[in-house]
């Protein structure tokens, strides 16, 4: 979802072998036989058209990179000779470059020509010889950008010659890089298309055994397409480091069996929000390496209303006003920021406190003295004071009393070129995000942005999002902080009622630097910021929208939308969570049933372990962007379905998410940054960008993947990928791999919750 194009920083081709080797052809679906699948778009829109890929953009920009028709993940080969042909022409006469480069700083050009594209189809062919050295990561651009709007199609296209590709070892023994818990259950899983049991060895350091058995031949793990074994050692409970599983001439990474093992991984995860923080210094003092630290990004963060025209020729005329939206954290990779995603990340760390707080046996997190950020020390607990930092922004973007703004008017189907634009009175309601008009480019530190920053519409999802938020934060700071409470309860009433006022002014993507993050069913926001008003004010009235709403004690497998997975577009279960866990008026037996449905979906999760050829409790063929996020959403479910059933195997069903995520899977990365001998290094971030630029940090330790993607495959490197790939294997770590390799503040949020909780569980 983010401008790379124009430093095209595509894909390292991937494959296990050990050699360079002879490929013909480097490109895939150059006649577009398979649609436009394996290439990709920059500025206008991508289509496959009688068998030839057609890009058509309304603006040329003004550089020739502003609109790209590209492909990547392939090499070339130093020495070696290659041939360039296609066929080209365009609805009106205009110009063009193809052209053969690096992907990545310097970003070198290997071969150019410039076009001259005339209307009707005509061939090109060139051949040039390669002297560099041998580059396993380039990629094939048509730059069409600076001329006028057009449409220009291609058909035929080849890059032929002797491709070279770098070896990745995946290895046959995957496991959790980091560790498991003493009294949890330990699982390995092996691939290989024996169909006999095979003899593992558990081995310290010294290559000595420790322990030994047979592996459980578990057949085709169709996630992945392999046919696995699993090795079972749950039985050895005593502490061990740097132990190896070993199967033949195979071996697991090193992986440590002890109490507390996630208890840095908690903190790591928790630090990712002060270094995203903008409208603040980030001090070397309160990272974990001193090039990490960064100048304020965005210190006075005030906006207007976006001015212009969108991408479909709408006229938005502004607005009168402009809000102060300093602080909060940034979205993920890009310098936005957003209400929704906003809301249910900050849920998330709150909701980690009241559990603290009102679950039974439980400790409140991050209560130690330590110093985690500059607050630290102030007599509230680090976790509240991270909150906080992004609650207050949220607060900043409502509307004042009387301010007027225009929104689209159309139903949740509408396109947005479908929209009218009408001007209400928007007193209460919250604006969609804050964000730079135009993508910047990669590199880019917060503090080196120079895009003009707007806030599009006011939507009724961010309204919500802020009425629920607030309802928390009134509650939980009660006692801390009486006028900061106070300030949320009214700001969250405000909201409440200006969302029943404008129920349906949905989110919609009105300009480019920033993503849509638009929610066509709102049923669910209505609930859960009515639970969060309920259990912190008791009023009748949010009882009775409660009670009647479709949603009334929904989880993802109970109710009209049992099928969803809980997450920032389906939030219906935040408001379930919080009645079953936070003291409010409902009944006894409806506090009871809310337990009940939260049992219901852990029971349904954890039954999916055996299914799964890596334990694992998602058992899904088709993986979609930010997958490991809705995996550990679920290991929270299912903590929570431990707490009000007291079955452990629910606990040990969550323990088993974060093997996965932590090494266990079939491309044995670890997908949190720092942890495990093969973590995933090269996050899409525009500051932590070494893979870019080696002047920029690389990402700090603690940083969760959004993992693999095997239904959008809509950037640069993802195109490459597509036909090649299955389920869990969906994915590779690049900068420029946004549908694969994004991080934000949603994903991050639920690491925290379920590494704190698991390491202060049964299990240690």
């Amino acid at each position: 979802m983010n401008k790379l194009f124009k430093l095209s920083i595509l894909s390292l081709s991937v494959i296990l072998g050990s050699t360079p080797t002879l490929a013909d052809e480097l490109l895939l679906n150059g006649q577009f036989s398979d649609k436009s699948n394996n290439w990709w778009g920059s500025g206008g829109s991508l289509d496959e058209v009688a068998g030839t890929g057609c890009l058509t953009f309304n603006d040329a920009g003004q550089n020739r990179w502003d609109v790209i028709l590209g492909q990547g993940g392939f090499g070339l080969s130093e020495g070696e000779t290659y041939t360039v042909s296609f066929d080209i022409k365009a609805n009106n006469k205009t110009k063009g470059v193809v052209l053969i480069q690096h992907d990545g700083a310097p970003y070198d050009q290997y071969f150019s020509k410039e076009l001259n594209i005339g209307t009707e189809f005509k061939k090109h062919e060139y051949t040039f010889k390669y002297n560099s050295k041998n580059d396993p990561k380039t990629g094939f651009q048509f730059q069409l950008g600076s001329h006028k709007a057009n449409t220009v199609c291609v058909d035929n296209v080849s890059v032929s010659g002797k491709e070279f590709k770098i070896v990745r070892n995946y290895g046959k023994l995957r496991a959790n890089q980091v560790g498991y818990f003493p009294k949890g259950e330990k699982f390995a899983v092996l691939h290989s298309d024996s169909t006999q049991p095979q003899t593992w060895q558990l081995i310290d350091k010294n290559d000595d055994v420790l322990f030994s058995g047979k592996t459980k031949v578990f057949g085709v793990n169709a996630a992945s397409g392999e046919h696995v074994h699993q090795i079972d050692f749950s039985h050895v409970d005593q502490t061990l480091n740097a132990v190896k599983i070993k199967v033949g001439e195979e071996l697991s990474h090193p992986f440590d069996i002890k109490q507390n093992v996630y208890s840095q991984l908690a903190e790591d995860a928790l630090k990712y929000f002060y270094h995203n923080r903008s409208g603040i210094e980030v001090k070397p003092e309160f990272v974990q390496r001193a090039d990490l630290s960064r100048p304020a990004g965005h210190p006075k963060d005030s906006a207007s209303c976006f001015k212009g025209k969108d991408a479909q020729g709408n006229i938005w005329p502004g607005c009168d006003f402009s809000i102060d939206g300093t602080g909060g954290w940034y979205d993920a990779g890009d310098h936005g920021k957003y209400l929704v995603n906003s809301g249910i990340s900050t849920w998330t760390l709150l909701n980690l406190y009241e559990r603290g707080i009102h679950g039974k046996d439980q400790v409140v997190p991050f209560s130690q003295k330590m110093k985690r950020i500059p607050e630290s020390g102030n007599g509230v607990n680090d976790l509240l004071d991270e909150a906080r930092w992004n609650i207050e922004f949220m607060l900043a973007m409502q509307i004042p009393e009387g301010k007027k703004v225009h929104v689209p008017v159309g139903d949740q189907h509408s396109k947005l070129a479908d929209l009218t634009l009408t001007e209400i009175d928007a007193s209460g309601m919250a604006f969609h995000k804050i964000a730079d008009e135009k993508w910047t480019g990669f590199p880019m530190a917060p503090h080196n942005d120079t895009q003009k920053r707007s806030v599009s519409h006011p939507s009724t999802s961010a309204t919500l999002n802020l009425a629920a938020i607030g309802a928390q934060c009134s509650r939980i700071w009660k006692e801390i902080d009486a006028e900061f409470a106070n300030q949320c309860l009214t700001a969250a009433q405000s909201a409440w009622q200006a969302a029943n006022a404008h129920p349906e002014v949905y989110a919609y993507d009105n300009f480019t630097g920033s993503g849509p993050y638009g929610d066509g069913q709102l049923a669910d926001e209505f609930y859960w910021a009515a639970a969060e008003l309920f259990i912190t004010t008791g009023a009748a009235k949010y009882r009775d929208f409660i009670t009647a709403s479709e949603e009334f004690l929904a989880t993802p497998s109970v109710g009209k939308n049992a099928a969803q997975e809980f997450y920032w577009q389906y939030m219906a279960p935040a408001g379930t969570f919080s009645l079953a866990l936070v003291p409010n008026a409902l009944t006894k037996e409806q506090v009871a049933q809310a337990r009940a449905n939260i049992v219901t979906s852990a029971e349904m999760y954890a039954s999916q372990l055996d299914q799964e050829g890596y334990r694992l409790p998602f058992t899904v063929e088709a993986y979609t962007w930010g997958s490991n996020s809705a995996i550990v959403n679920r290991a929270i479910i299912l903590v929570y379905g431990f707490d009000y059933s007291g079955k452990e195997e629910y606990l040990v069903s969550a323990a088993n998410a974060m093997d996965y995520i932590l090494g266990r899977n079939p491309l044995s990365y670890s997908y949190v940054t720092g942890y495990g001998s093969d973590p995933f290094k090269n996050p899409h971030h525009r500051f932590w960008a070494y893979q870019a630029n080696n002047d920029y940090p690389k990402a700090p330790a603690g940083v969760l993947s959004g993992g693999p993607n095997s239904v959008n495959f809509s950037d640069p490197v993802a195109s490459s990928l597509q036909g090649k790939c299955t389920g869990q294997t969906c994915y590779v770590d690049d900068l420029g791999a946004w549908t694969l390799n994004e991080v934000t503040i949603n994903w991050n949020a639920p690491l925290v919750w379920i590494s704190s909780a698991l390491n202060t569980s049964i299990l240690n």
